[in-house]
């Protein structure tokens, strides 16, 4: 019976403790994506997907992201979680000027459950870049949460 009364506090505690414990098995980044379109001047200016030759891209003053990379048709931003603007480097080829991304947001942490904490959750205000190869950009979603959807599509 000693033996029982033991078991049984023990087995209560182990299904007290069951749910916090779980793994997280989401997916919960949350990055900005984006998307690049070309205007075809042989086509009536028709706008269809592209890729870029070479992307580089970095968080300035923090590590890459992407670096020479080929082929991409788009490309994540990783936002600071701790600031409310990022500002990235980007190259879509090593002979071609580089154009700075910037993204002014506001944040929202954002509860999952106790097996994945807590998410940072963006709302993007704007976003600005210059224009070197880059012709415009349009904000196609404001909302950057870890549904991953695109955020902005970059006109060349």
């Amino acid at each position: 019976m000693k033996y029982f009364l033991l078991i049984a506090c023990f087995v209560t505690v182990l299904m007290a403790c069951d749910d916090d414990t779980k793994v997280c098995d989401l997916d919960t980044r949350t990055e900005a994506r984006a998307r690049f379109r070309w205007q075809d001047p042989n086509n009536n200016n028709v706008e269809e997907d592209t890729t870029m030759p070479k992307v580089t891209l970095f968080a300035l003053n923090k590590d890459s992201i992407y670096k020479k990379q080929t082929g991409l048709s788009g490309m994540q931003f990783q936002l600071d979680r701790l600031t409310d603007s990022s500002k990235f480097y980007f190259q879509t080829d090593s002979t071609r000027i580089a154009d700075t991304i910037t993204f002014f947001y506001t944040r929202q942490p954002h509860f999952i459950s106790a097996g994945c904490g807590v998410v940072m959750y963006f709302n993007i205000d704007t976003v600005y870049s210059t224009q070197h190869v880059i012709k415009s950009l349009v904000i196609s979603s404001k909302q950057v949460t870890e549904e991953n959807e695109n955020t902005i599509i970059l006109h060349f």
